[in-house]
């Protein structure tokens, strides 16, 4: 043993390792302070933690080779040593420094997410709603701060010209101060970050009571001389409905002087929020700031599924699709999100650029030529959008996914006998592709409002299609029948919607519309015309409960347009035209 220590004495490695982690603590202890104080980015301390974990081998290394008295040469081994420790150094630093750049769609450009000053104003009609501070007293009430300023969010992006900072921003600029999660944000900090988001204006906000009777203070904060510009207090049991009518008043406030830019009801709500549903909005809040937390291409992932049919969060969800990329570059998945957001943002020289590395990484043709033609949908290019379609029904690749869409853009634009002369052009010769052309010819006649041919159709599409296709035509056939005579046939709209109205609870029937049309109509390849239209129609009435009468005169005026000459033939929708009618004298 004593052979063991001596060298061990003689070099001095305990000391040098005791004075090292004294240093080392008061090195940290400092650079913690710093960071907190002066707006220092937090990857200045992992960089420190870094350079101290590494500085601890490297110093012992130095001890051993050099603690004797007397002049020592370096050693070849010594100097590999510290040789890999200093490139380990070099590269775990160049790493951190750079974990928070996120590469675009252009080659040599970056944009950071590190607390810093904007990069440019927002403009005068630009705001940042800051999470709302819980003011209840229960700690189980946190999440309720975070998701009325999601939904505040999500309401005043619909507002035209009003320029919204993301959450997600907000989010990672208080982190790199240290204030994230915090039950209380001091009012210096929130008006630093959200002056360092680029915008004008600020959202402050507190949630007293309880959940069954709540109170939501709110104020709009100026940052250029931090006076409250307006304030409002709204109460009672449902956080949606509160939600709304908070973005109305601070979208009036942004407006002031200008025509209102929200009518209050029929505002995009995000997923969580359709159903009405406080638990899932709760789960969905915790959810999306856990994943904002943390790190890693799985991270990201999660992000993107809690965002990605959010109106308004489509910055966010490329955000976290660019931070897998900067990952991995050929990631084909995060690709094909970034075109499709790129499309939806009306970004052409984006797409253009992301299209074509999309292409490159993705190996299914298929996937590709579908991304592509969906981008130029949402472009509302969809001529082109047609072309591509076309072309794939003609090369028998996609399946049958992409003559659904080819049918649905003609139906988009109200020409359904466009469509049928399409499907007559094609001249279609696989079994599946004639019987599936049967079920979508049959749609063009439900559109138009020629019911027995429709069902004709659809009989048609039952006897020859595959088990997916008699189902879909035995499905619309009862929806069919159940427009013409709710006592005979079915329909896939919950019948508690009309219960709902019967009962004047208006919130909790377009509650139930949305997320029906999100289910059948929006992410559908097949634009179901029944489904579409009866949805409209219970849209147009629970505005109309709601006392939203423009709103609902719109959604029975677009019925009407698309099915005139017919209501009168549809005991549910009969009543449309006088609906319509009363309201405009009104």
């Amino acid at each position: 043993m004593n052979e063991l220590l001596e060298p061990l004495s003689k070099k001095h490695l305990v000391r040098t390792a005791i004075v090292y982690i004294g240093g080392a603590w008061l090195l940290l202890e400092a650079t913690g302070f710093f960071v907190d104080n002066y707006d220092l980015s937090r990857n200045f301390i992992d960089v420190v933690v870094l350079l101290v974990v590494l500085g601890f081998p490297a110093a012992l290394i130095v001890s051993w080779f050099h603690g004797e008295k007397g002049r020592q040469e370096m050693a070849r081994s010594e100097g590999a040593l510290l040789l890999t420790l200093a490139v380990l150094a070099a590269v775990g630093t160049y790493r951190i420094t750079t974990a928070s750049e996120i590469s675009t769609d252009r080659p040599g450009q970056s944009v950071a997410s590190d607390v810093r000053p904007a990069a440019e104003d927002l403009g005068e009609r630009s705001i940042a709603v800051l999470p709302f501070t819980n003011a209840t007293g229960i700690d189980s009430l946190d999440w309720v701060g975070s998701g009325v300023s999601d939904m505040l969010t999500t309401g005043l992006a619909r507002g035209d010209g009003v320029r919204v900072v993301s959450p997600q921003r907000l989010f990672e600029l208080l982190r790199g101060v240290g204030r994230a999660e915090t039950g209380e944000i001091p009012d210096d900090v929130a008006m630093q970050i959200a002056g360092q988001a680029g915008a004008r204006r600020m959202v402050r906000g507190s949630v007293l009571g309880t959940l069954e009777d709540l109170v939501l203070d709110v104020q709009v904060i100026d940052l250029a001389d931090g006076t409250v510009v307006a304030g409002d207090r709204v109460r009672g049991a449902d956080v949606f409905a509160m939600s709304d009518s908070l973005a109305v008043w601070v979208s009036n406030v942004l407006n002031a002087g200008r025509e209102p830019q929200l009518a209050g009801y029929g505002l995009p709500r995000p997923p969580p929020a359709v159903s009405g549903d406080l638990e899932r909005l709760k789960e969905h809040s915790m959810a999306i700031r856990s994943a904002w937390s943390s790190e890693g291409v799985e991270a990201q992932y999660r992000v993107v599924d809690l965002l990605d049919d959010w109106t308004g969060r489509e910055g966010e969800v490329r955000h976290a699709l660019e931070q897998i990329v900067a990952v991995d570059p050929g990631d084909a998945r995060a690709l094909g999100g970034l075109v499709r957001v790129a499309a939806s943002q009306a970004d052409r020289a984006a797409l253009d650029s992301l299209m074509e590395r999309y292409a490159a990484a993705e190996p299914d043709a298929a996937k590709v030529r579908m991304t592509e033609a969906r981008a130029y949908e949402q472009l509302r290019e969809l001529e082109r959008a047609r072309e591509v379609y076309r072309g794939m029904v003609r090369n028998r690749v996609g399946g049958a996914a992409p003559l659904d869409r080819l049918v649905r853009t003609y139906l988009e634009e109200g020409r359904p006998a466009d469509a049928r002369t399409e499907l007559d052009r094609l001249g279609l010769t696989d079994p599946e592709l004639a019987a599936r052309a049967r079920l979508l010819g049959a749609d063009t006649y439900a559109w138009e409002g020629d019911f027995d041919a429709a069902l004709a159709g659809y009989a048609e599409a039952e006897r020859v299609g595959s088990v997916e296709t008699r189902a879909a035509a035995l499905e619309s056939a009862l929806s069919v029948r159940w427009l013409l005579d709710p006592e005979d046939g079915a329909s896939r709209l919950n019948r508690s919607v009309w219960k709902l109205l019967e009962l004047g609870r208006h919130q909790d029937a377009l509650n139930v519309v949305e997320g029906a049309e999100h289910l059948y109509v929006k992410n559908s390849d097949r634009l179901p015309p029944v489904d579409a239209h009866v949805l409209l129609y219970a849209r147009a009435r629970a505005l109309e409960l709601a006392g939203a009468e423009e709103p609902a005169a719109t959604a029975y005026a677009t019925l009407l347009r698309d099915w005139r000459g017919v209501i009168d033939r549809l005991p549910l929708l009969s009543d449309a035209p006088h609906r319509l009618n009363g309201l405009r004298s009104g």
